[in-house]
């Protein structure tokens, strides 16, 4: 599986949902870039429900827990350079890959 991550962004039409289409291999590094699409999504339409669509990508065990506990709290890590702010979405969904 290819290191790199690449993300589709795909809004449904009435812009109340982004979905987040990921590809490649989601380590514990890498997926800082999740969760910086996601609070970069909801900050441009606030209020926006944001799915982290993982069934394309292969994905780290703790990356993934990582990801599921922040869907689960609406509480996105805080980042390298953000320190302080309040990290949104509240509406974070995580489809994890089957295998």
């Amino acid at each position: 599986m290819d290191p790199k991550l690449r993300v589709t962004a795909r809004f449904d039409i009435d812009l109340r949902q982004v979905r987040l289409v990921v590809r490649g291999r989601v380590t514990e590094q890498n997926s800082r870039v999740l969760y910086v699409l996601a609070r970069r999504a909801n900050a441009t339409l606030p209020g926006l429900n944001v799915v982290l669509d993982l069934h394309l990508a292969s994905i780290a065990p703790a990356a993934l827990s990582s990801l599921r506990l922040s869907s689960e709290t609406g509480a996105l890590p805080l980042l390298t350079g953000h320190h302080g702010e309040p990290l949104a979405p509240r509406q974070l969904s995580v489809l994890a890959p089957a295998g």
